[in-house]
């Protein structure tokens, strides 16, 4: 397939741009960063969902702030695609919420936390947002991820306003 177009005489070639893309999007990265939202169904505790792969063992930080809505912050991150399994931030099936149960005092209050990556490969990160002791069913948060070794690859949302697969919320 031919990746040059021509526009009024100008000749383009794509196949550059696209294979600096990808080379980009592969290239180990330190930090990421996310300002995104979250629109809860009725009675619905719903999360954001991300993927990312990780190069070579590392320390992963998340910090989540500038937490809108009356919103109460649930956080769990896996090992692989599952969104049910063991979350890594607290060894449990429970999300991540501090202090739990949480009261109106946990209201826009953002968290931050480290965890180990025990191995190369894909893992999931949920943001999600409590329905019982928030305001109500939307609001906004801003995400930031750092490595210490810089072997994020593949940043990428993958879900809106899923409802969680957790059993519940403890902390950690």
């Amino acid at each position: 397939m031919d990746a040059s177009k021509t526009l009024s005489g100008v000749a383009l070639d794509f196949s550059s741009s696209e294979a600096i893309a990808a080379s980009i999007a592969a290239t180990p990265q330190a930090t990421e960063a996310k300002t995104d939202t979250w629109n809860c169904s009725f009675a619905t505790n719903c999360v954001e969902v991300y993927k990312l792969n990780f190069t070579q063992t590392d320390t992963l930080s998340i910090a989540v702030s500038s937490i809108t809505g009356g919103s109460v912050l649930r956080l769990a991150f896996y090992s692989g695609t599952a969104l049910n399994g063991t979350n890594l931030l607290n060894g449990s099936t429970n999300e991540r919420t501090c202090p739990s149960p949480p009261t109106a005092g946990n209201q826009d209050v953002g968290d931050s936390t480290s965890v180990a990556i025990p191995s190369t490969g894909v893992y999931t990160l949920t943001v999600g947002r409590d329905w019982g002791a928030s305001l109500s069913g939307s609001g906004t948060f801003s995400l930031n991820l750092s490595t210490t070794l810089a072997s994020m690859t593949g940043f990428t949302k993958i879900s809106t306003d899923a409802a969680t697969q957790a059993t519940g919320m403890s902390c950690p």
